[in-house]
């Protein structure tokens, strides 16, 4: 069961920017834990990704991958993890 610190589906989207196969895609990122986080594109996605590169808020650079795509969203997956600290300060500039 998700604590509350992990459960992300009420918190304000942020300012994204996807590279992924070629193209490069302004995205809104929610649902942002130290493991990933949902992409919603204006358009619809071609499909999962073995690699996407993700800028959040002009702050942070992440590499991972699409575990599955469906219409305008998609499930990322970092290769690494973001700090609690850093997905604390990003939410909370959302917000204001």
């Amino acid at each position: 069961m998700a604590t509350a610190y992990e459960d992300r589906r009420d918190t304000p989207a942020l300012p994204g920017r996807c590279a992924c196969e070629g193209e490069s895609l302004a995205v809104a990122v929610t649902r942002l834990t130290a493991d990933g986080c949902v992409l919603e594109a204006n358009d619809d996605w071609a499909g999962a990704a073995d690699f996407v590169h993700l800028q959040i808020a002009n702050s942070i650079d992440m590499n991972g991958k699409l575990d599955w795509a469906q219409g305008r969203r998609a499930q990322m997956r970092f290769f690494g993890q973001v700090h609690p600290a850093a997905i604390a300060k990003l939410l909370e500039l959302a917000s204001r």
